[in-house]
């Protein structure tokens, strides 16, 4: 259950951002001030700034404070992603319709502290990891790694690869969790050098490629899935349109 203050010093701190009391950029409360001003220990403070900050709504620096992002806030944004062949029009990102498919290389369970960070769960617990290649007219265009904390999936037969190649269709039916539908936070960068393993598995040289990673959260921003995806820097692009 959710400690009740740590939520109460969330919904306190969105309100006084996007009302205004902070501009971007300024800096709010220290961890110190928080504590006594709500009565709680120092545990409380901090987890309730990290979610914060995975909201996007301030930044931490070390030794200085804490700060409202300078972000847009309060303003409509829409972001598209595009898949492409070279030089062809681009198209959805979820689809090449009849030339794109999906092969399932592995499902592994594994012990990892730095994935098992970003999915706040201890660093001895078992994470499902799956591994799959998508494909555009033969071409192996992007690798994704998806990890999911083995609790979320008790009891599931994970030796048929083939029933994992549209892995949201998987967990919506035996989780009952719409994992295109929930929060996420995603960053995206351009990775060079790369790795030679994912040069293999993309069948690259010295070319770089944009790396993906997202979180997927569920209720009360419990993360439900971590996921690294890597692309082939000329079958993919963003569009980002602000409204007025």
């Amino acid at each position: 259950m959710s400690d009740p203050k740590y939520l109460t010093i969330i919904q306190d701190l969105k309100q006084e951002i996007i009302g205004g009391k902070f501009k971007p950029g300024e800096k709010i409360y220290s961890e110190g001030e928080l504590k006594k001003k709500y009565n709680v220990s120092n545990t409380t403070v901090v987890r309730a700034l990290q979610e914060l900050v995975r909201d996007g709504l301030i930044n931490r620096i070390q030794g200085k404070g804490t700060f409202v992002s300078k972000s847009i806030l309060n303003k409509q944004v829409i972001f598209n992603e595009y898949s492409h062949f070279p030089n062809d029009k681009k198209i959805g990102f979820n689809s090449f319709e009849n030339l794109e498919r999906t092969e399932v290389h592995s499902i592994k369970e594994i012990i990892d502290k730095d994935i098992a960070k970003k999915l706040n769960i201890s660093n001895n617990e078992i994470i499902v990891h799956f591994e799959r290649i998508r494909y555009a007219d033969q071409i192996p265009w992007a690798l994704q790694n998806n990890y999911i904390p083995k609790s979320y999936l008790k009891n599931v037969d994970l030796t048929n690869l083939d029933e994992f190649t549209s892995l949201s269709e998987k967990i919506l039916e035996i989780c009952g969790i719409d994992i295109l539908n929930e929060a996420m936070r995603e960053t995206i960068e351009i990775e060079f050098p790369v790795e030679n393993e994912v040069k293999s598995k993309l069948q690259i040289n010295d070319s770089p490629v944009y790396r993906i990673e997202r979180i997927t959260y569920l209720s009360q921003n419990e993360p439900f899935e971590f996921v690294k995806t890597y692309v082939r820097h000329n079958y993919y692009s963003i569009e980002i349109i602000k409204e007025k």
